[in-house]
């Protein structure tokens, strides 16, 4: 009996330990141009997803999004995108890059991730949006 219970204290932790949401970001599809910069209409539109209640760290991985035909240099690695939604701390927006940002869910929540160009049409590549639950 004292097994099967320390088994399941350990099977309880493993899965909290284990809750993560993975969501893939297009730097061409999800690129919205600044409106200031440029009077064209949106081409592409927020990447859409939804988070339960909880404390996450979430980070970029993957990383092969240019705002140049596929170039990562000269400054077109587009190195962040932003992230809004939700009543926490990025109810007004927030930036995500390879660095974990610690990201507070009060309540299920729908957030909407994006990139920015002035010209978005030779946006090439994804990332991996990585959301780690951290706590409940």
């Amino acid at each position: 009996m004292k097994t099967q219970i320390n088994t399941l204290l350990l099977l309880s932790l493993f899965t909290f330990g284990s809750q993560a949401a993975s969501f893939t970001i297009n730097a061409k599809d999800h690129c919205i141009y600044p409106p200031l910069s440029n009077v064209r209409v949106q081409a592409g539109t927020a990447l859409q997803f939804q988070l339960q209640p909880g404390t996450y760290t979430v980070s970029l991985l993957s990383n092969s999004m240019s705002c140049a035909n596929g170039s990562l240099s000269d400054g077109c690695q587009i190195s962040s995108v932003y992230l809004q939604g939700g009543l926490g701390n990025a109810r007004w927006g927030t930036t995500v890059g390879s660095a974990p940002v610690t990201v507070n869910v009060p309540t299920t929540a729908t957030f909407m991730a994006f990139v920015t160009d002035d010209n978005c049409v030779d946006n090439t590549g994804s990332a991996t949006i990585q959301a780690d639950k951290v706590s409940n």
